[in-house]
C-alpha cells in the first residue's frame, strides 16, 4: 500500500519547482532558437522592442505609484496622526476603566463578605454561649456511666 499525501499529485514528481529551475536555461534557448527560427528578423525585432517599451511602461507607473504612495505617507497630517493615537489612547483608557470597574466590583464583594461574617458572628456569638452550655451537660452524660447503664460481656 502506498501513502499519498492529498497535496501532491502524481505528476508534481516530474513538474515542481526545482525541475522547472533546473530546465528554465534549456526551455529559454530553445524558445529564442524557435522564434528567431520561424519569425522573420523585421518582425521578431518589432515584436522585441514592443515588449520590452511596454516593461519599461508598467516598471515606470509601478514605480511611480510606489512613490507616490511613500509621498502620501510622509506626508499625512498631524490631526490624523492624533486622531490615530487618540484612537488607541480611548481603548486604553476604555480597558483601565473596566479593569477598575471589575477591580472595585471585587473590592464591594469582599467587604460585603467581610460585613456579612461579622453579623454572622455576632449573632452567632449569642448563639454560641448557649452551645457550649449545652456541651457542657453532654459531656456529663457520657462521663457519668454510659447509655443505658447497661455494659457489654464477651
Amino acid at each position: 500500500m502506498s501513502y499519498h499525501d492529498g497535496s501532491h499529485t502524481g505528476f508534481a514528481i516530474f513538474l515542481n519547482k526545482q525541475n522547472l529551475a533546473f530546465a528554465l536555461p534549456l526551455i529559454t534557448l530553445c524558445t529564442v532558437y524557435a522564434f528567431f527560427n520561424y519569425v522573420p528578423l523585421p518582425i521578431a525585432l518589432t515584436i522585441i522592442g514592443t515588449i520590452t517599451v511596454l516593461y519599461k511602461i508598467t516598471s515606470s507607473i509601478k514605480s511611480r505609484a510606489a512613490d507616490k504612495k511613500e509621498e502620501k505617507i510622509a506626508s499625512l497630517d498631524e490631526s490624523l496622526l492624533k486622531e490615530l493615537a487618540a484612537d488607541e489612547v480611548g481603548e486604553r483608557e476604555k480597558r483601565l476603566q473596566k479593569t477598575a470597574k471589575k477591580q472595585k466590583k471585587a473590592n464591594d464583594k469582599i467587604l460585603q463578605r467581610i460585613k456579612d461574617n461579622k453579623k454572622a458572628a455576632k449573632n452567632a456569638g449569642n448563639k454560641v454561649v448557649d452551645d457550649e452550655d449545652d456541651d457542657i451537660e453532654d459531656t456529663s452524660t457520657f462521663a457519668s456511666g454510659g447509655r443505658g447503664g447497661k455494659s457489654k460481656k464477651r
